[in-house]
């Protein structure tokens, strides 16, 4: 015959050597680990300090104020270029060319009323070439005045775009340097919540093993 025991409490049988199953532990039954863990996942992550959200609502101003100053830089640079190789091949602007007509006219038309005045015609008086070639030289110089003003407006045109394309340059930094410091915000705080659950797992795995155990 078998032998039956009786439990020292209401003196129900049970088989000699048997355990009684201990009901599932819940969150708040695991002491102070559950209760962290229980309040990291009510809680979950916490939001960037506001510096960080203020850095980051300034980007896209920063960027829309690159752009148009690079824009405005890359501009000035095409004229700048554009006004150097005209002046490297001796190519004088519309104006330029007006103006130097303007001004030939003047010294021809002056020259023909002093040999008016002397009683000569300065289309059939020979000397007149010698005032001619004259003319010619005042006209040659007034017009290397003028390719030497397009050089100087070459040259500042492409100091102003360096200048506008170097303050893009600054604004797009600082652009990305906001995104950057947020993001490597955000990943840190990512990295320290994902460590802080982690914590909480283990002390609440460590209670419940040792409550398994005394069971």
């Amino acid at each position: 015959m078998s032998q039956v025991t009786t439990n020292s409490v209401g003196g129900s049988p049970s088989p000699s050597g048997s355990l009684s199953n201990s009901s599932a532990l819940g969150l708040g039954e695991l002491g102070i680990g559950g209760a962290g863990l229980g309040l990291l996942l009510a809680q979950g992550e916490s939001p960037l300090p506001s510096e960080f959200g203020q850095l980051t609502a300034n980007v896209p101003t920063l960027e829309n104020d690159s752009s148009t100053l690079f824009n405005e830089g890359q501009t000035f640079t095409n004229q700048g270029s554009q006004a150097l190789n005209m002046a490297q091949n001796g190519v004088l602007t519309p104006q330029q060319q007006a103006q130097l007509q303007v001004y030939q006219g003047g010294l021809q038309n002056t020259a023909a009323q002093e040999y008016a005045t002397m009683g000569r015609n300065s289309n059939q008086d020979t000397s007149f070439v010698s005032t001619q070639a004259n003319i010619d030289t005042q006209v040659n110089a007034m017009a290397q005045q003028e390719i030497q003003s397009t050089i100087a407006l070459g040259l500042g045109e492409t100091s102003a775009g360096s200048n506008f394309t170097g303050q893009a340059l600054g604004y797009e930094n600082a652009a990305n340097t906001a995104l950057i410091a947020a993001g490597n915000a955000q990943l840190q705080q990512d990295k320290d919540y994902s460590s802080s659950l982690t914590s909480a797992f283990t002390a609440v795995a460590s209670i419940a093993g040792k409550a398994a155990v005394a069971a």
